[in-house]
């Protein structure tokens, strides 16, 4: 039985306490109610196929070469999240990483951006940002 629409944005970034985890505080849209900004996750609500797209950027003047993350789908990896731009150790400036993917869920499953290293060098504003929406139900 179908059960309404399903769509998402939300920006910045908090690091989830004891993990390397984000949430993303800041919601735009919710269209459902399936993303909770206090746990930075996304649980489907309604079985079928969904696309997800997250960018994490990394904040100018800090002093990490890169901020890898992955999207992850019921705790388990699936998208890395990496750029790399200088090549170099130690560089300052700011870039940005973007992942994309179509995930058929099952009601309950649970999407979300996490296992990212230097999550304390993430920009903490719009450039920062998760969504996802519902493409097709299974009826």
């Amino acid at each position: 039985m179908y059960t309404g629409s399903s769509a998402f944005t939300a920006y910045g970034s908090l690091v989830v306490n004891g993990t390397h985890d984000i949430r993303f505080p800041n919601v735009y849209y919710n269209e459902g109610g399936d993303y909770n900004p206090a746990t930075g996750v996304y649980t489907a609500r309604v079985p079928g196929v969904y696309w997800f797209s997250a960018t994490v950027a990394k904040a100018l003047n800090t002093d990490v070469d890169r901020v890898p993350c992955w999207m992850k789908v019921n705790s388990f990896n699936k998208i890395y999240l990496y750029t790399d731009p200088m090549d170099n150790e130690n560089d300052r400036d700011g870039y940005s990483s973007t992942g994309s993917a179509a995930f058929r869920l099952q009601a309950g499953d649970r999407v979300q951006v996490g296992s990212c290293t230097h999550e304390e060098s993430i920009y903490n504003h719009q450039a920062t940002h998760f969504s996802g929406f519902l493409i097709k139900p299974d009826f």
